[in-house]
């Protein structure tokens, strides 16, 4: 049986940022419970030196207190890489596993960014019958349990909301960050000598067009990368292999939206292109961006359809720019739902609102994905 993080003497934190002083403000008797608080990094990378008066100190330099049973460790940090750094971190002191706690990834991958404007979207509360009609999309039983997690996180909304906290065993098998576009589908085998049509929104630097086309079953594969931001495009130009992947690849420099238009791109304070955002404010932007709405791209569609949306919160103008393209071909889709905090429900209802015939799944921890399969 798992011990709750209040029957715990000790509660050493692994991070003293801006997570850390949000859970300090939650937990029941931290004051005088917090025993330590470290991080791994070397003494002279530490840009934050100390946490309430506790010296941050490495891991190696607190064992003695990392290896008592009477502390539990909570992770307090918030960071799109925090899967990385809890893996790195038990790859070098499993004995803490059983002792473990995190924050609920579900609540959402910018969980974090509370001045961010996807962060400061609206949710619709979680007793609204939308939900339930979406979890009948959902027939799977893994697909169940990832939006059963989803709807049961407790969101934090604003600095006077708690983040539920959670042992890492209980929830490590979702305490990971994978893009699967398709790739642990069962595909009908039938189709293995067709041709496939691929639109790759939010190719990036071509990063998923090994893992796509290797996961669907058609070996004529016509490919088309589409991403706006220019340092991308021209390393994919630049990197030779990602044709031979496939019978044809195609690079189309632009975004993908509702309608056609022009937007600007801005970055996060850290400069992570990943975590950046399209708007219409130009007021500090990096780039100008052209927009296209996938209805009006001249593409040959040669057999199967496949679209992937991985577009920082623009997934559901996306789709609503693609209605007469679904409608059409009935592509296979896989469409990240960990943007915004209302993508769970409302892309799943407006794909199904379209009337075309789909089984739906979700997959994935962080980085959540949904397909919607054609019958």
């Amino acid at each position: 049986m798992e011990k709750d993080l209040n029957s715990y003497k000790g509660i050493i934190f692994f991070g003293g940022g801006v997570m850390a002083e949000r859970l300090y403000n939650q937990i029941e008797g931290i004051d005088s419970k917090l025993a330590a608080v470290f991080d791994t990094l070397p003494d002279e990378k530490r840009t934050i030196v100390s946490f309430h008066g506790i010296e941050i100190k490495n891991a190696d330099k607190i064992l003695p207190l990392l290896k008592d049973d009477n502390n539990a460790v909570v992770v307090a940090f918030g960071n799109v890489n925090v899967y990385h750094s809890v893996n790195k971190l038990l790859d070098s002191y499993r004995f803490i596993e059983d002792r473990l706690f995190v924050v609920n990834p579900y609540q959402s991958l910018r969980f974090f960014l509370l001045d961010d404007d996807l962060a400061s979207d609206i949710r619709v509360p979680f007793d609204d019958e939308r939900y339930e009609r979406v979890k009948q999309l959902f027939t799977d039983s893994g697909s169940v349990a990832i939006f059963n997690a989803l709807v049961n996180s407790k969101p934090y909304e604003n600095i006077h909301d708690t983040y539920e906290i959670v042992p890492y065993k209980t929830i490590k098998d979702m305490y990971y960050f994978t893009e699967d576009y398709w790739e642990t589908y069962e595909f009908d085998d039938t189709a293995t000598n067709g041709a496939a049509t691929i639109l790759d929104c939010g190719a990036y630097i071509g990063d998923s067009v090994q893992a796509i086309c290797s996961s669907i079953p058609e070996n004529e594969i016509y490919y088309n990368a589409i991403e706006p931001l220019k340092e991308n495009i021209l390393a994919m130009k630049n990197n030779s292999q990602l044709s031979s992947l496939c019978t044809d690849l195609r690079i189309i420099e632009c975004g993908v939206g509702e309608k056609d238009e022009k937007l600007y791109f801005h970055l996060p304070e850290n400069g992570d292109p990943e975590s950046g955002k399209f708007t219409e404010d130009p007021e500090g932007s990096s780039d100008i961006l052209e927009i296209k709405k996938i209805d009006s791209f001249d593409i040959d569609y040669k057999g199967a359809v496949y679209i992937k949306m991985d577009i920082e919160g623009l997934e559901l103008k996306a789709l609503k720019g693609a209605a007469d393209t679904i409608t059409k071909y009935r592509p296979y889709l896989a469409i990240c739902l960990y943007h915004r905090k209302n993508d769970l429900i409302d892309i799943p209802l407006f794909i199904d609102s379209l009337g075309v015939k789909y089984k739906y799944y979700l997959r994935g921890g962080y980085h959540t994905i949904m397909w919607a399969i054609p019958e």
